[in-house]
């Protein structure tokens, strides 16, 4: 394992040139945090999965265009869902702890299944960062350079978690990684008495791979 320096972590608390595009975001979710208007819906998918790589509408035997796709697919999969009800259950927390996590992942898989129903794929990226801009402090975001990143520090998710991971339906690779990503902020946490968001986790994974 990396070892975990004060300066890194410092770094990544810090502002960075990508603050302001991701603020859009965020406050674009806040404004239009349910999922009942139509181009609320559209914009939120759309916007978040072509700035973060993981656009929904790569799916898997396409047969009509991306703008029917929106508007019929991801429309009625989001606003027939309970998604609105999933997210106010977890408005009730501040940050991500053993006791909430199970929950967390819960709703992380419920809008994996949902979107495979569309797309039959399973969209674990995606969603996560989905997730993430309704709730910033409590979903980790996932993708395969977050997880390359955090192998650099844990190879296996910490023994404490193992009955969480065994007695509940997660996403398998969501879940570990976001045991990995608790693990390591309770560590900093420990270390330098200094507590990191999700979104600054991701930034202290970047600045590590430098």
């Amino acid at each position: 394992m990396k070892p975990i320096t004060k300066d890194i972590i410092q770094k990544a608390k810090s502002p960075n040139i990508w603050d302001l595009g991701n603020q859009t975001l965020y406050n674009l979710c806040k404004e239009h945090f349910e999922h009942k208007n139509d181009e609320a819906i559209i914009a939120k998918v759309w916007l978040i999965g072509r700035a973060y790589a993981a656009a929904i509408e790569r799916r898997k035997n396409a047969k009509e265009t991306n703008d029917n796709f929106y508007s019929y697919h991801v429309l009625n999969a989001f606003k027939k869902s309970d998604l609105d009800l999933w997210l106010k259950e977890l408005e009730l927390f501040d940050n991500v702890t053993i006791e909430n996590i199970p929950l967390i992942l819960t709703v992380h898989k419920k809008l994996v299944d949902l979107i495979k129903g569309i797309t039959a794929m399973e969209k674990r990226s995606f969603t996560s960062k989905y997730l993430h801009f309704h709730l910033p402090h409590l979903f980790y975001i996932y993708d395969s350079r977050a997880v390359e990143d955090m192998r650099k520090h844990t190879s296996r998710v910490p023994n404490k978690f193992n009955q969480i991971l065994k007695h509940h339906n997660f996403d398998d690779e969501y879940a570990k990684f976001a045991c990995k990503c608790l693990a390591i902020t309770e560590e900093i946490e420990k270390q330098h008495h200094i507590k990191l968001s999700p979104r600054e986790l991701d930034n202290f994974l970047l600045y590590e791979e430098e």
